[in-house]
């Protein structure tokens, strides 16, 4: 919504006879709505984090990491780790 739109809907509900409860009421359905929405964009955008990072690897790069990982499983080679100090 747009700034004009934003005041004309605060002048109507400033205009409505509201008790403080049915204020009260109001604002938190409107925070809950805000938050909803808050929660929903969060979890979209961090979907679209995962799918840049692993969406680059289809089933066939998978396929060929699986095999490199059994490959290296049956060299039969010991590993040496060197200690970093």
């Amino acid at each position: 919504m747009n700034a004009i739109s934003l005041n004309n809907l605060w002048s109507y509900i400033q205009g409505l006879s509201l008790t403080s409860n049915n204020q009260r009421w109001l604002a938190q359905r409107l925070i809950e709505a805000s938050s909803a929405k808050t929660k929903t964009e969060d979890k979209d955008s961090k979907m679209q984090k995962l799918d840049a990072i692993f969406g680059a690897l289809n089933n066939a790069d998978g396929e060929k990491m699986a095999n490199a990982i059994m490959e290296g499983r049956k060299a039969d080679y010991e590993r040496v780790l060197i200690p970093m100090e």
